[in-house]
């Protein structure tokens, strides 16, 4: 290759901008990853899934590219629109109620097992409610509503006297071009798309639990696109993180990292490497849910970029409506 190469700096995993020129004599630009760098050719992977071989003594120009696509600021995303787009990220069992989401999912975490009450239910919200609560009562969970803080449905069902439970909760985000910069994937992480048996023993460490094995399996694995990242021996992970694609959208959920192994950024390394993966499909964005009172966490997400874009936070009916 000439000595001034612009692919000469390149590594795999790296995002590059490549114009070439094609047989006719005009010139195109391929934006992807680098799969794969040869002495005569490079291999770009693009977001849609296609693959590219490049020639490179046909390169005229070449610069290194952040690992996402960028976009407008994530606040540009409403509050609502980007709640309806996490319903899919956690869920196990779910029916319709006009734009609202009934779900359970045996009693495990509040996002599973509540109402998500955003938009419009189609009915006026006394028969909403009604339909909340005769549906958790069918699954033997509690009533509860998830409602973005604020919102309509909070003030509707607060006048039917719907009171504060369980724990208020913000969401965070970030795009993943300032989460992620022009950096490689960290070595130390990896991501699989099965739920592999060491992270699911790690995550029942994580978070000790008495679910029912089905409908947990059914939160973490059974609403694909998602991933599974983890750090160390895949027998016995030292941290892990589960991430979610909905749109252009990552969910970030399940980090942990073993006590004994923390203060290494392994669980920023899985996330970072989630993100990478996102990227790869299509992502430009990443979100997560922290609870509010989490002052630690909170400072922690904000060291790496993430902003709150908004809160929600669960509603039970009185004692009289139970």
């Amino acid at each position: 290759m000439p000595a001034d190469d612009p692919l000469a700096p390149a590594a795999p995993g790296q995002r590059w901008v490549v114009r070439h020129r094609l047989p006719d004599g005009s010139a195109t630009d391929v934006t992807g990853w680098v799969d794969q760098l040869a002495p005569g050719h490079v291999h770009l992977g693009t977001a849609d899934g296609q693959r590219h071989v490049v020639d490179r003594s046909t390169v005229l120009a070449a610069r290194r590219a952040p690992a996402a696509a960028g976009g407008p600021p994530p606040e540009r995303t409403s509050a609502d629109e980007l709640e309806h787009l996490s319903v899919p990220g956690w869920l196990a069992l779910a029916e319709p109620l006009g734009e609202w989401t009934l779900r359970a999912g045996g009693g495990f975490t509040g996002r599973a097992n509540s109402c998500h009450a955003v938009g419009d239910p189609g009915v006026d919200v006394a028969e909403a409610a009604r339909r909340v609560v005769a549906h958790a009562a069918a699954h033997g969970i509690p009533p509860l509503a998830s409602v973005v803080d604020g919102g309509e449905p909070e003030a509707a069902l607060r006048g039917l006297g719907w009171v504060d439970a369980y724990v208020p909760t913000d969401v965070l985000a970030v795009r993943l071009a300032d989460l992620l910069g022009t950096a490689p994937p960290d070595a130390r992480a990896r991501v699989t798309l099965d739920l592999e048996v060491g992270w699911w023993n790690a995550y029942g460490e994580s978070r000790p639990n008495d679910a029912d094995p089905g409908l947990l399996r059914l939160v973490l694995a059974g609403h694909p696109p998602r991933a599974f990242g983890s750090t160390g021996d895949p027998a016995r992970p030292t941290a892990i993180g589960r991430g979610h694609l909905s749109g252009a959208w990552l969910g970030c959920a399940a980090l942990w990292t073993r006590p004994e192994d923390r203060r290494q950024g392994l669980a920023t390394a899985v996330l970072r490497r989630l993100g990478h993966w996102a990227a790869r499909h299509g992502a430009r964005y990443a979100y997560l849910q922290v609870a509010t009172a989490n002052a630690e966490a909170h400072a922690a997400y904000e060291r790496l970029g993430f902003r709150r874009h908004h809160a929600y936070r669960y509603l039970a009916p009185p004692r009289t409506a139970a």
